[in-house]
C-alpha cells in the first residue's frame, strides 16, 4: 500500500514565553523599523539577527507577535508596533446615561438575538469646546427589525423617531433626551460591551451625510478627532475600513492630514 506523503505545518497554537523561538519572537521587536513596513522587510529584520531561522520559523513569529497583540495590521500584508500606535493611549470607553442603560436592556431583553450598536451625543463632551445640553440616543439595529425595534420603545418612549431626516428630527424632538432608531450599516465595527458603538465608528460617522453628522458644528471637528487620537487606541484599518463601506474614506484622510496635527500609521 502506497503510503501518503504528510505536510508539516506549523503549530501556531504553542506560545510558551520559555520556548526559545517565542524568545527570539519577542527579541525582534527592537530591530523593527518605525512605522509601516511589509512582510519581506520582517523577513530581512529576522535574517539579520537571526541567519539560521527557516521560513517555517519566521511566518510562526510573525504569527506569534500578532496573537500577542505586539504587532498591528496596517491591510495587505504590511504591519506596524502596536507600541509605536498605543504610546501613552488607552482604550476607550464611556460610562453611559441610566436612559441608554435602560433602553439597552430593554432591547436585550426582549430581542436578546438581535445585533444593534448604541451611542449618545453627550459622548462628545468629553472632546468639543461647546458642551452639548440635550442628550440624543442613537439605536442603529440590522436592517429588517428597525421598525419591530422603533414600535417597542415608542411605548415607553412616545417621542422616539425611525430614521428620520434632519428636518423631521428637529422638528419633533423630544422635551428631554431625544431616540433615535435607525439602521445599522454592514461592515460597522463590532460594538464593546453594552452594545456600545466603538470610538472608531463615531470618527466616521460625524462626517455621514445622515443625522449623525448633522448635530456637531464642524468646526468643533478637529478638537475632536485630534482629542480622540492623542488620549486612545485607535484601530485605523478598522477604522478606515468602515469608512470605504460609507464612501467618506477620502474625505476622513484628506481631513485628517490637511487639517489636523495626527500621525497616521496607515497612510
Amino acid at each position: 500500500m502506497k503510503r501518503q506523503k504528510q505536510h508539516l505545518v506549523p503549530n501556531y497554537s504553542h506560545n510558551d514565553p520559555e520556548d526559545p523561538i517565542a524568545v527570539k519572537a519577542t527579541d525582534i521587536l527592537p530591530h523593527l523599523p518605525s512605522g509601516i513596513f511589509d512582510k519581506a522587510s520582517f523577513i530581512n529584520t529576522v535574517m539579520s539577527v537571526s541567519p539560521d531561522c527557516s521560513g517555517t520559523t519566521i511566518d510562526w513569529m510573525l504569527h506569534s507577535l500578532r496573537t500577542q497583540g505586539l504587532l498591528g495590521s496596517a491591510g495587505a500584508g504590511r504591519y506596524y508596533l502596536e507600541s509605536d500606535a498605543t504610546a501613552g493611549r488607552k482604550k476607550y470607553s464611556f460610562p453611559h446615561s441610566p436612559e441608554y442603560l435602560e433602553i439597552e436592556n430593554k432591547i436585550s431583553g426582549t430581542y436578546p438575538h438581535i445585533s444593534f450598536q448604541m451611542w449618545e451625543l453627550i459622548q462628545m463632551n468629553d472632546f468639543v469646546n461647546h458642551l452639548i445640553a440635550k442628550n440624543v440616543i442613537f439605536i442603529e439595529v440590522e436592517g429588517m427589525l428597525v421598525d419591530t425595534v422603533f414600535e417597542l420603545l415608542h411605548k415607553d418612549y412616545p417621542y422616539a423617531m425611525v430614521q428620520p431626516d434632519t428636518e423631521t428630527f428637529f422638528r419633533q424632538r423630544a422635551p428631554e433626551t431625544d431616540i433615535v432608531v435607525q439602521k445599522l450599516l454592514s461592515e460597522a465595527p463590532s460594538p464593546d460591551d453594552r452594545h456600545s458603538c466603538k470610538i472608531e465608528k463615531l470618527i466616521v460617522d460625524l462626517f455621514s451625510k445622515r443625522l449623525s453628522g448633522r448635530l456637531i458644528e464642524r468646526s468643533e471637528y478637529r478638537r475632536i478627532v485630534e482629542d480622540v487620537f492623542h488620549k486612545y487606541n485607535i484601530n485605523e484599518t478598522r477604522m478606515f475600513r468602515y469608512a470605504r463601506r460609507r464612501n467618506l474614506y477620502d474625505e476622513i484622510v484628506s481631513f485628517l492630514t490637511k487639517q489636523t496635527d495626527v500621525k497616521l500609521l496607515t497612510i
